[in-house]
């Protein structure tokens, strides 16, 4: 917060009109308000937390008199403070509930209380709220603290710093664990106290275990150096045995579980060594195994080429016989084709004499054959000729049985066809009895056809609905599920403004206290404080620690302004997220659709939608 102008018009001390610019007093460094008492001090500061929150701290918060006792009667009273409140210039402009003269007659009337929030932007001041309730949130959400919280660590309530000055070291530290309330960090040093108690209990445990691993590990390993067989080499034998004794009473150091760790590594490796000799002499041996198996399978395979050999031997012999007998065979297999081809031709000219003898003797039979002794050639052609006619006779007659023959045949593929055709009439019969049979169910489906025609509609409408109750259903997960991210977000970055909040706060009371120190500095005995105004100095505050600067304090501000604006960003962006949250649970409900709880029904209930919608879809189709 940074304030920039104040204008003060009857209110407490002052019965005009007064105007304060901070800007210009905070042009080079601090600055102290100093006067007589009674000349407004107090009251300057009571017009910041009244415009701020409406109301003032200490006693005279409860008494509710805020209008000067000097003002004129038709003057109102009213605040007005410009100031940077989270990165935005705002004005703000508060008249408290008072009296007035009324417009009309005589008497007074009362005037509610008014409030006036504007915004600097684009060059000119643009009206934010006029609403009491409205305008306190925006701003308290600007400042970030509460009125209590403002009254306790900006305006120190008049009077509690003189006793702060005077009080010894007890109860100052009452009074500022009052003022400051610092009951959280008492608390935090009892939350320290019960952790430090707690992890001490830890450690006690911890320690009981690791004892107890410590009797396990020197119970399993110190029987496994009496385990390793006379026979091992040197170097499994030379191991550091001792790396394996249990410390007596208190835990081992540290080491111990290393040279614990090493003896092991070196019996592994000895031991992995001595496996790889024998797994190398077992190699070796089944090599000569192999070899020595090779071996008898070749003398065994000798033996019998051997005893193959003495039995061909024996067998020469009649090997040759069988040699000779086969030679004489492929011989005649030669000679066999010429001489069939003899037989054959001896046996075709005796059926040539015999057609000869038998052809004579019918020649000499034919009538007027002139005998044996006439020219048998003219008689055998008048024979042929008669025999040629004969044949022609035959040829015509051979012409016309093929052509009966080819008429039979296309009888019988007429009767066939017709056979055909009348079993594809009762075929088609059946099909016309079947389709009588089948004309009520079609009758049937017809009707349920024009039903289904008449709820298409219904059905379709219906699906339609729950389509888009399916799509909004899944939007609803996402909105939510954005909504989730944006709150944890948002509650990030408030922690984050906190965090940094109370450290610019706590610059600020470190500077406050360095100036309370330069202060104490400049008094003398004698010589009135300038701020209680005694006499006596008893206790001097003196500067302890790193002095705090103007620059440190305001970039301390100006990260928590920044946080501050962050947090801002993020709650808008969850504000869209959650009005998008209720924009769609609004429009499942007003739909007929219930809108779950938690997001896994949520995104059940949309699966369920989405399976009704498909559903009605495949019934409309």
């Amino acid at each position: 917060m940074r304030p920039h102008r104040l204008r003060v018009t009857a209110f407490g001390a002052f019965g005009g009109t007064v105007e304060v610019g901070f800007d210009e007093l905070a042009s080079s460094g601090l600055f102290l308000l100093h006067g007589e008492t009674g000349a407004g001090k107090t009251t300057l500061l009571d017009a910041i937390g009244f415009a701020l929150y409406g109301r003032v701290p200490g006693q005279r918060g409860k008494t509710r008199r805020l209008r000067s006792d000097h003002a004129a009667p038709g003057t109102p009273t009213e605040v007005c403070l410009e100031v940077t409140l989270g990165g935005r210039r705002m004005r703000i402009t508060r008249q408290p509930e008072q009296e007035r003269p009324k417009r009309r007659g005589g008497g007074t009337t009362t005037q509610q209380a008014k409030i006036l929030l504007e915004e600097f932007a684009g060059g000119s001041w643009r009206a934010v709220s006029t609403r009491a309730g409205e305008a306190d949130a925006e701003i308290a959400d600007l400042t970030g603290m509460s009125a209590e919280q403002f009254f306790q660590v900006v305006l120190l309530p008049q009077g509690e710093f003189a006793k702060f000055l005077h009080a010894n070291a007890e109860h100052r530290g009452e009074l500022l664990q009052r003022l400051f309330a610092t009951d959280r960090f008492r608390a935090v040093e009892d939350w320290l106290a019960a952790r430090r108690r707690d992890t001490a209990h830890d450690v006690e445990q911890a320690k009981g275990g690791i004892a107890e691993f410590v009797a396990r590990i020197a119970q399993v390993a110190a029987p496994r150096l009496g385990q390793i067989p006379s026979s091992a080499p040197d170097d499994l034998l030379a191991g550091p045995d001792d790396a394996f004794a249990v410390p007596d009473g208190a835990l081992p150091a540290p080491a111990w579980a290393d040279g614990l760790a090493a003896a092991a590594a070196t019996r592994a490796t000895a031991w992995a060594e001595q496996v790889r000799r024998h797994r190398a002499e077992l190699d070796e041996a089944q090599a000569r195994q192999r070899d020595a198996e090779q071996l008898a399978d070749r003398q065994r395979r000798r033996a019998g080429a051997l005893q193959a050999r003495d039995q061909l031997a024996g067998a020469a012999s009649a090997v040759d016989a069988l040699r000779r007998e086969l030679d004489a065979a492929r011989c005649a297999a030669e000679v066999i084709p010429a001489v069939t081809e003899a037989e054959r031709t001896a046996a075709a000219l005796a059926a040539a004499r015999a057609a000869e003898e038998q052809a004579r003797a019918l020649a000499s039979e034919l009538p007027g054959s002139p005998g044996p002794a006439a020219e048998p050639a003219a008689a055998l052609r008048a024979q042929a000729q008669q025999h040629t006619t004969r044949l022609g006779h035959l040829e015509a007659l051979r012409a016309l049985s093929v052509q009966a023959d080819d008429e039979d045949r296309a009888a019988q593929a007429a009767l066939a066809a017709a056979a055909a055709l009348a079993d594809e009439l009762a075929g088609v019969r059946a099909e016309a009895d079947a389709a009588t049979d089948r004309r009520p169910g079609l009758s049937r489906e017809r009707d349920q056809a024009r039903a289904a025609a008449e709820r298409l509609p219904e059905v379709q409408a219906e699906a339609d609905r729950h389509h888009r109750a399916a799509l909004d259903a899944a939007a609803l997960v996402e909105a939510r599920t954005e909504a989730g991210r944006q709150s944890e977000a948002y509650l990030a970055a408030k922690l984050d403004y906190i965090h940094l909040f109370e450290e610019a706060s706590r610059l600020r009371r470190e500077r406050i206290d360095n100036m309370r120190a330069e202060l104490a500095a400049t008094l003398t005995d004698g010589a009135p404080c300038p701020v209680c105004g005694s006499l006596d100095h008893p206790e001097l505050c003196e500067l302890r620690g790193d002095r705090v600067t103007r620059e440190q304090e305001e970039a301390a501000d100006a990260e928590a302004v920044g946080a501050s604006e962050r947090a801002e960003t993020i709650g808008a962006r969850l504000g869209i997220a959650d009005a998008q949250v209720s924009d769609l649970s609004a429009r499942l409900e007003s739909t007929g659709f219930t809108v779950a709880a938690d997001l896994i029904s949520l995104q059940a209930e949309a699966a369920r939608l989405r399976a009704a919608a498909r559903d009605l879809a495949a019934e409309a189709a």
